[in-house]
Formats: C-alpha cells, structure tokens, sequence
C-alpha cells in the first residue's frame, strides 16, 4: 500500500483539490476542529497537520 502525502499547515483551514490535473477532484475546503492534529481529504487522502503555533483563519 503506498503511503499518503502529509502536508504540513500553518493555518486552521486548507484547501484540497488532490493536486490538479487528470489526478485531481473537485477544490475542497477543511478546518481542524478544536483539538484536532490532522485532517484527512475524503478525496483523495492527503493528510494535513496542523504545525504548533497555527493562526486562527476567522481574525
């Protein structure tokens, strides 16, 4: 099984869209809940952690 990318966020929300290209899948946005380390893209399963320090998006 091949391993997923981590990509590693300074911000609560990300944005996905699986990479573009013929590989990619619809642009879509995900926020870390209170508590949360990582979010997963139902997509295409990317990984997001969210780095110590992160900034709140809603200033």
């Amino acid at each position: 099984m091949q391993q997923q990318e981590v990509i590693e966020v300074k911000t609560k929300t990300v944005a996905c869209d699986g990479g573009g290209g013929p590989l990619g899948h619809p642009m879509i946005y995900m926020t870390f809940k209170p508590g949360d380390t990582e979010v997963v893209c139902p997509y295409c399963s990317r990984t997001y952690k969210l780095l110590p320090g992160a900034k709140d998006d809603h200033h």
